[in-house]
This record gives C-alpha cells, structure tokens and sequence, in this order.
C-alpha cells in the first residue's frame, strides 16, 4: 500500500501538471519555492523571476526575458483526528486523521501590450488545470494496490483574493496570489 503524498510530493506533483499547459504552453518558469527578492523594490535583480522561454523584443529592439512565474510554496496544515469513541471504550486512535495541507501560489506577469489579457489566461490555465485533476494527477491505484491519490479526499481549487499589479525588484508585473487546500486521509495503527 502506498502511502499518503507529503507536501513536497504534492509540491511537485502540481509541477508536473502545470508543466505542459504553462511551461510548455505559456512559457512560465515554474519554482517550488517564493523568492522573497521579489518584494524589493528597486535595485533587486528580478533574473529569478524571468522565463527564459519568454523572449520580448524591446522598445530600443534589442530583446529580454519578460518576468513570467508560478512560484509554488507551502503555507501550513492542519489536522482533524479521528472521532474517539468511548462507548466502545477504545483507547487507541483507529481510523484516520485528515490532513489539511495549504499551498501558496503566486504568479507574476510583467506589464507590456496586451498583457492583462495574458495575464488573465495564464491564471485560468492554471485554475481549470487543477480543477480537472481532482486527485492531483496522483495515481489512485497501481498494480491493484492503493496509490497516493486514494489518500487525497479532495482539494478546494485555486481559491485567488486579488490579482492586482505590483512592483516585481523594479518591473511593474500583474500578480495573482492564490491558495491550494489539499485534504490528505492518513491512515492510523489497526487493532491492539
């Protein structure tokens, strides 16, 4: 039996999925981590924010990577233990705990012509992606034996509360900052 998926599992799980359809599909660089340089202001060098598949010509004509990213970063959990059940005076946990793992997904867009219609694409990419994968894209049985999508009861889809423009180390970038719910079942000892 497998077990359970960890937060890094999920982490790159979700990078996997997002892959195709943003990496390949809208040339975004995808990192499993939040670069705090970012949120500087001037003089910080937004190169780790720059997709080196996104080439943009400049004004002057020359060209540069445009600041396109997925950062994806764990945020916290949380448990719900099994119900306890005293009229069968049981003294060890039995059943399963509910592990609510939080993701935190913040993706940037630089400002350009046309970019917030980019912009808002990219962001419907990756919110319908995880939508049609319920399960992550984990498997839920190999081999007749129960994979680690089985453990997943469900995710809540990407939930974003703004997505307004912000100063990306001195680049004006569109940005979404957004959450992942993933409910995990974890499995507890058997009888006594």
């Amino acid at each position: 039996m497998a077990a359970p998926p960890t937060a890094n599992q999920i982490k790159t799980q979700i990078i996997t999925l997002l892959t195709t359809p943003l990496a390949t599909g809208k040339k975004a660089k995808i990192l499993d981590y939040l670069p705090l340089a970012y949120l500087v202001a001037e003089g910080e060098d937004p190169t780790v924010l720059k997709s080196p598949a996104d080439v943009t010509t400049l004004a002057s004509g020359g060209t540069d990577q445009r600041v396109n990213c997925l950062m994806i970063t764990e945020l916290g959990l949380g448990q719900q233990p099994p119900q306890s059940d005293g009229t069968r005076e049981e003294t060890r946990p039995r059943g399963q705990n509910l592990i609510t793992r939080r993701f935190g997904l913040a993706y940037v867009y630089q400002f350009g012509a046309g970019s917030e219609a980019v912009f808002s694409t990219n962001v419907e990419v990756i919110r319908t992606t995880l939508n049609a994968n319920p399960k992550l894209g984990f498997a839920t049985v190999t081999a007749h034996i129960a994979g680690a999508g089985a453990y997943i009861r469900d995710h809540g889809g990407l939930q974003v509360s703004t997505m307004l423009p912000i100063p990306c180390a001195g680049i004006l970038c569109h940005s979404a900052e957004g959450l992942l719910t993933v409910r995990v079942i974890e499995p507890l000892g058997g009888v006594s």
